[in-house]
């Protein structure tokens, strides 16, 4: 014989969001799932197809030298970064009128999710990497995680901030064009202060990975002003 209440019994139905949860998150959390089916998934899954046969085909059967593996990480990353923007599109986006989410709530769970699953596939690569590379070799995730980090960021507030303006695709696609626009800009910066150092560990590594670091909280507050809601 059962010795749950009724109430109880209500807080394990599939679907049911527990009554241990705070009241003013309870709709918060029913909206993942139906995010998760909203989202448009396949940008992120064109670009993982391809770092995935970018990391199988370079030297395929050979050890991965550590200049390659640098460059496929930093591909990885922007493109990543490029293809988690398409997850802002929203046709509620130009919607002003009453919702039981606010937008800013509905935009910061659309960039959890997308950020989320670029970041693991970026962390499925960087392993596949580090398997292939030759032993003893120096690969600093946390420094390139950084790099993917900042380039994420930038990928999610140019695209947050074109939907504030357009709708559709159009819009994701003004922000994937912004931030590959910024990265490549720092291609041409002068050597003294090039950003991306060729080699692991040596050279002005140390100096770029700092001017990196202290960047990174710059695209995220970025992103949280042009998630605000759209009457503000």
């Amino acid at each position: 014989m059962s010795l749950m209440s009724p109430t109880a019994r209500n807080d394990v139905v599939p679907g049911h969001v527990p009554a241990v949860v705070p009241a003013r998150w309870r709709p918060v959390l029913l909206l993942v799932r139906p995010l998760i089916k909203a989202i448009d998934w396949a940008p992120i899954a064109v670009v993982t197809a391809f770092v995935a046969a970018l990391l199988a085909l370079v030297r395929a059967g050979e050890p991965l030298a550590g200049g390659d593996a640098l460059v496929l990480m930093r591909i990885a990353g922007t493109l990543l970064g490029s293809a988690a923007a398409f997850a802002l599109v929203d046709a509620m986006s130009a919607d002003l009128g009453p919702a039981a989410v606010p937008r800013w709530v509905r935009q910061a769970l659309r960039c959890a999710l997308a950020g989320g699953v670029a970041v693991a596939v970026w962390s499925a690569a960087f392993l596949y990497a580090l398997f292939r590379l030759p032993a003893g070799s120096l690969f600093p995730v946390g420094d390139l995680l950084v790099e993917m980090g900042v380039c994420l960021g930038i990928g999610l507030a140019a695209a947050a901030t074109a939907v504030r303006y357009a709708p559709g695709r159009q819009a994701a696609m003004a922000g994937v064009v912004v931030q590959l626009g910024l990265v490549l800009a720092t291609l041409l910066l002068p050597d003294q202060v090039w950003l991306w150092p060729p080699t692991c560990g040596f050279g002005f590594w140390d100096e770029a990975h700092r001017f990196w670091l202290a960047m990174l909280p710059l695209p995220y507050v970025w992103l949280a002003l042009a998630c605000r809601d759209l009457r503000r």
